[in-house]
């Protein structure tokens, strides 16, 4: 069934929103997304943005899903090795830490931020299970993934440069993933 123009103009409206919202987020995290602001900015009511958006946590979530988006667009090629391709993915996550950060405080008193956590977390879950398939066999491999996880997200947390992130990552995928000394 063809589109009509109403469907079109509404995702090209969708479309600006989403553009205004991603901008304010990687200039100013959670706190410069403000419906108000990207109302004035585009020239349309700040009610207007809540008939596509039902809240603001709505916004910020399809945001996140387009910032995410555009990151996995640009993945690296899988001939760079497994331990390279998790890398790149933490240095592309570490550009978005303010607003991962916000994300997971959202969480907290947010019902669709928190079901787009629990997706999210599943998503990288399984993306790191792939990554990992040929080197860690299968009994272990959720727990690699749970500790690898984890020390990714602790890791992007602070403060690190990029070259010493990727030291405390790159030890920590060579311990996770060396074959068993207890034979």
């Amino acid at each position: 069934m063809p589109r009509t123009r109403t469907d079109t103009a509404r995702d090209a409206k969708v479309a600006e929103i989403l553009a205004a919202a991603q901008i304010r987020l990687r200039d100013g995290g959670y706190e410069a997304l403000s419906v108000a602001a990207i109302g004035r900015e585009l020239g349309i009511a700040q009610n207007a943005i809540y008939w596509y958006f039902p809240s603001k946590d709505h916004l910020f979530v399809a945001a996140l899903e387009a910032l995410l988006r555009d990151v996995a667009s640009r993945k690296p090629p899988k001939r760079r090795g497994e331990h390279r391709q998790i890398l790149w993915w933490i240095d592309q996550l570490q550009e978005l830490e303010d607003v991962r950060a916000a994300m997971y405080e959202r969480a907290r008193t947010s019902k669709v931020v928190a079901d787009f956590v629990a997706f999210l977390n599943a998503t990288w879950r399984k993306m790191l299970a792939n990554a990992l398939a040929d080197s860690v066999p299968e009994p272990d491999r959720q727990e690699v993934v749970g500790a690898l996880l984890a020390t990714i997200q602790g890791v992007l947390m602070q403060q690190h440069t990029q070259a010493e992130r990727r030291r405390i990552i790159l030890f920590a995928i060579e311990r996770l993933t060396a074959p068993s000394q207890s034979a």
